[in-house]
């Protein structure tokens, strides 16, 4: 290269990355908040801007004059850790906002009391779970947790091709969350679940004489009684010329659904269906003459006449289908019926293990936190008449 040549750099090169605000402002009862997001952007050498971060967003409250706004509020504590409304209405905000854009007050006050009691029944079992969790943890556990979550953010990386500010601003755009919130997050998971197969699980054994109980309750549903097909013919006695086609149809020995069809009957004659019980055709929930022209025919034949006021009617037997029993000993019953036991139980003893966490170490009422936090949602975002 010529040494008096001169290579022109284009100064977006050398420029430093940019920040760019955006704002929003949303109208909320007594004031307004405005919601600012930062981004930083870079300017390539062909002039077009990329944007390489999010920041986390800020808020700005402007109250009215004279207006009311819930800054925030300490509703109780959990294993001593204080509850702060704040903190609490940030994971339902966009919920409570799009009920009350959507409905009508009296509703939405309904609506955001409901959000707010399961929300916070989470809440509080999350709270007392990672709580204990963390409280059982030795220093070798505390080691290997943080080398797992160590390896947990490589991965997370390492599938964003390396690129860390990538992987973050992915997480951000899915999620919501910094890294550092994503692996707090799986921190806790994993806390959780570790904490609960300790506690819950060894409570959930099911033995072969709760299997025999169980198949003895539902048996009906492992062994059903066969179903049963009745058809139908009625025809009035003003009706002639039809009350004799059907009798001659039926004497030259036509089947009963072709008959049927001819005498315009629904659905082919078909009248109903039943479960056969035990005892017979005599058990079926019939007229007793009906029954005992059943109880006279053949299967697929039909019945002698029955008469019923100025109507004539035959009856038959069209189908019993046997459905197959599945006995106990069936290998995939026996998983159905342990799974769903298994299930049953987890969720009791899940339910038994939280309660008694509570009575430990919740120290404010917890109807009493839920109607604060409710005042405060309504007194916050549901505009008044």
């Amino acid at each position: 290269m010529n040494p008096n040549d001169v290579v022109q750099v284009p100064p977006s090169v050398f420029a430093s990355p940019a920040v760019r605000s955006t704002s929003e402002v949303e109208q909320e009862s007594g004031g307004e908040k405005v919601v600012t997001q930062k981004s930083v952007v870079e300017t390539g050498s062909d002039g077009t801007e990329k944007t390489v971060a999010t920041l986390a967003p800020t808020e700005d409250i402007r109250v009215k004059p004279g207006g009311r706004w819930t800054v925030d509020s300490l509703v109780g504590q959990i294993n001593g850790r204080p509850v702060y409304a704040s903190k609490f209405m940030q994971s339902i905000e966009d919920r409570i906002l799009r009920i009350v854009a959507e409905n009508p007050r009296a509703a939405a006050q309904r609506m955001i009391a409901q959000l707010v009691a399961e929300r916070f029944e989470q809440y509080i079992n999350n709270e007392l779970i990672i709580a204990e969790a963390e409280g059982m943890l030795t220093p070798e556990m505390r080691e290997g947790l943080f080398a797992w979550l160590q390896s947990v953010q490589e991965q997370t990386v390492s599938g964003y091709g390396g690129n860390r500010t990538e992987a973050t601003q992915s997480l951000q755009d899915q999620f919501g969350m910094t890294m550092d919130q994503y692996l707090q997050e799986r921190r806790d998971e994993a806390l959780a679940q570790n904490l609960l197969s300790r506690r819950v699980k060894p409570r959930t054994i099911v033995s072969w004489r709760d299997v025999e109980r169980q198949y003895s309750i539902l048996e009906r549903e492992y062994d059903p009684s066969p179903i049963v097909t009745i058809g139908r013919i009625r025809v009035t006695e003003s009706e002639t010329a039809m009350l004799e086609d059907v009798r001659a149809r039926f004497a030259r020995g036509e089947s009963f659904v072709d008959v049927a069809k001819v005498a315009g009957m629904e659905r082919d004659g078909v009248w109903r269906q039943d479960k056969l019980p035990p005892s017979g055709i005599a058990g079926l929930d019939l007229a007793e003459d009906i029954r005992k022209a059943l109880a006279a025919a053949e299967q697929g034949k039909p019945t002698t006449e029955v008469k019923r006021g100025t109507s004539v009617y035959w009856f038959c037997l069209l189908s019993e289908e046997i459905i197959e029993a599945r006995p106990i000993f069936d290998p995939t019953l026996q998983r159905r019926i342990r799974g769903g036991l298994q299930e049953q139980r987890a969720r009791y003893e899940q339910y038994r293990y939280l309660a008694s966490l509570r009575d430990r170490w919740v120290t404010n009422d917890i109807d009493q936190m839920t109607r604060r936090l409710t005042d405060i949602a309504v007194a916050r975002y549901l505009p008044r008449e």
